[in-house]
């Protein structure tokens, strides 16, 4: 599809999406908190990766936690700054003037879901590193993947229904 020709329009921001912003930012926040609180207290080798079992099996230098909280940071900016143009965003369905204005919220909002989904892995992520090099048992474990697959699917599934529902 051909973004040029879809309508410029911006949504307004609802209370929810107002909800997911701050929860994002206050995740991002975490996401910096933890290291910052921590690394004095820190090995100076630390675990990066877990298997599926929630176990510790790849070790770096402690700098390595810094990573995260970067990642987060630009992921955070780039996703803040994409959502202020969804006429350029691909969707689901053809973009006329007459439902633009609400895929364009319900795109946004799946960009905030996100965003806010993804920083809270990576804060907890962070935590659990930290957690790891403590030598403290890890709390999800072996649960984190599902979690992950099915809050990531279940965003983007909510999405598509959302976006290709009739009156829309």
């Amino acid at each position: 599809m051909q973004n040029s020709a879809q309508p410029i329009l911006k949504p307004e921001l609802q209370s929810f999406d107002l909800f997911l912003e701050g929860i994002a930012l206050l995740f991002l926040l975490a996401l910096f908190l933890f290291p910052v609180l921590n690394y004095s207290s820190l090995p100076d080798v630390i675990p990066r990766h877990f298997n599926l079992r929630g176990e510790a099996d790849g070790f770096g230098q402690k700098g390595m936690l810094w990573l995260l909280p970067g990642s987060g940071l630009c992921l955070y900016a780039l996703l803040t700054l994409l959502n202020r143009k969804p006429h350029v965003f691909n969707f689901p369905v053809k973009i006329t003037e007459e439902n633009a204005l609400q895929q364009y919220t319900k795109a946004t909002r799946l960009i905030r879901l996100l965003k806010a989904f993804v920083l809270l892995l990576f804060s907890y992520i962070t935590w659990e590193m930290i957690r790891g090099a403590l030598q403290q048992e890890l709390m999800l474990g072996r649960f984190f993947l599902p979690v992950l697959f099915m809050g990531m699917f279940g965003i983007l599934v909510w999405y598509l229904y959302a976006a290709m529902r009739k009156g829309s």
